[in-house]
């Protein structure tokens, strides 16, 4: 028995509605991958200049317990440190210092003053300090002792926030303790 069967077979291909609603579907996937991928770059720069505040502040430190002299006119260096300009916040960079030594002592005030700047460091760019509990924060060797600048309460810690320009919902807090001990946090408002 054969049967016939009255359907008409179309021609292979993608009708133009078939086309549109896959161009829609892709375009659609992309505008979401591509706005994922932006905020993840955004919070990835945030968490590098976080780390890399720490580490300036770690290099201070160690070049304190070394001592690391450095060519500074002849004058002694009695300890290491980073300024951060509280009247100009929020800025896109700090300072890394050297305490000079008082003339005829060893011993530096332990805050930072005009002509102890050593090296100027700029964050990335979109990325600032915003807000900050401190001036300076200084490491007096040999152990090294930390100063801050202001003095802050038995038990306080120094805080430096940094955040992206124009997104304040998110911002990396890096806390130095009276211990010289370092931590670095990603948080959210």
């Amino acid at each position: 028995m054969k049967f016939k069967m009255g359907l008409k077979f179309k021609s292979r291909g993608f009708t133009l509605i078939e086309m549109l609603v896959t161009l829609g579907i892709i375009t659609a996937l992309s505008v979401m991958i591509l706005v994922y991928s932006r905020k993840s770059e955004s919070v990835s720069n945030l968490i590098r200049e976080g780390d890399h505040i720490a580490f300036e502040i770690r290099r201070a430190q160690n070049q304190a317990m070394l001592m690391l002299q450095q060519d500074s006119g002849g004058e002694k260096i009695c300890g290491w440190g980073i300024y951060i300009d509280q009247a100009n916040l929020p800025q896109e960079k700090f300072f890394l210092f050297a305490d000079l030594c008082e003339e005829g002592t060893s011993k530096g005030d332990e805050k930072y003053n005009d002509g102890e700047k050593v090296e100027t460091i700029s964050l990335l760019k979109r990325v600032e300090i915003f807000y900050s509990n401190v001036s300076s924060i200084t490491f007096i060797p040999p152990e090294p002792r930390v100063k801050f600048e202001p003095n802050l309460d038995d038990g306080d810690n120094a805080s430096i926030q940094i955040q992206l320009k124009n997104q304040p919902g998110r911002y990396y807090e890096i806390q130095v303790s009276e211990a010289g001990q370092i931590s670095k946090e990603l948080k959210e408002i």
